[in-house]
């Protein structure tokens, strides 16, 4: 997944893409998606209550401050400049693809318990889907992220480690899940071993049962 995360990185910069911004904002994706403007797009449905919307960068200031003077939180995040998960980034996907076919070169099944967040619910048993591709992963960047529809099939007792360089997701997987999950960042930054930080918040489990 490093070289993956590196492909997408390396075909973002080589690819020819509009300026753009990312944004962080208190309302959901069901409560944004009339409100936004024809060039700005729900780029992750974090939960009921979080979003983020992704597009041009004059646009999203605009939309932005918007939201700002009708009392909503937002926030704009320069993602290196770049609208993510829009389809705006829709011209690195040659690239992206061809990188992606040297580090994947043979798809795998994925497993009953990879819950995807870049293909709706209703299509998880077509192609796309069923297998760890570099045309799934191409496809991840391209699309929104279904977070908040994905977090739905999590068990109710289910131990979550967010997989990040930070644990920036941790207050919303806390309102959205059950009380009887167990948030756990695998990383946090600044701290002096993110080794000791796992290990001592997965040792705080027994405690919580």
């Amino acid at each position: 997944m490093i070289l993956a995360a590196y492909a997408r990185g390396r075909a973002s910069l080589e690819a020819e893409l509009i300026p753009g911004m990312m944004a962080a904002v208190g309302i959901g994706y069901q409560q944004i998606k009339n409100q936004c403007p024809p060039t700005v797009e729900v780029a992750c449905h974090n939960g009921p209550e979080s979003c983020t919307i992704s597009g041009p960068t004059k646009d999203m200031e605009d939309f932005v401050a918007q939201l700002k003077e009708r009392g909503v939180f937002a926030r704009l995040v320069n993602a290196a400049n770049i609208a993510y998960h829009s389809r705006y980034v829709k011209p690195t996907a040659p690239l992206l693809l061809k990188y992606l076919k040297e580090i994947i070169p043979i798809a795998s099944p994925r497993s009953s318990k990879w819950i995807s967040t870049s293909v709706p619910e209703d299509r998880w048993d077509c192609d796309l889907a069923k297998t760890s591709s570099a045309e799934y992963h191409t496809n991840n960047l391209l699309s929104s992220v279904l977070f908040e529809e994905a977090s739905k099939h999590i068990p109710k007792d289910a131990i979550v480690i967010e997989i990040a360089p930070h644990g920036l997701l941790q207050a919303i997987l806390k309102r959205s899940l059950p009380p009887e999950c167990t948030n756990i960042a695998l990383t946090q930054r600044g701290h002096r071993s993110n080794m000791e930080f796992l290990l001592s918040a997965l040792g705080r489990k027994p405690q919580q049962s």
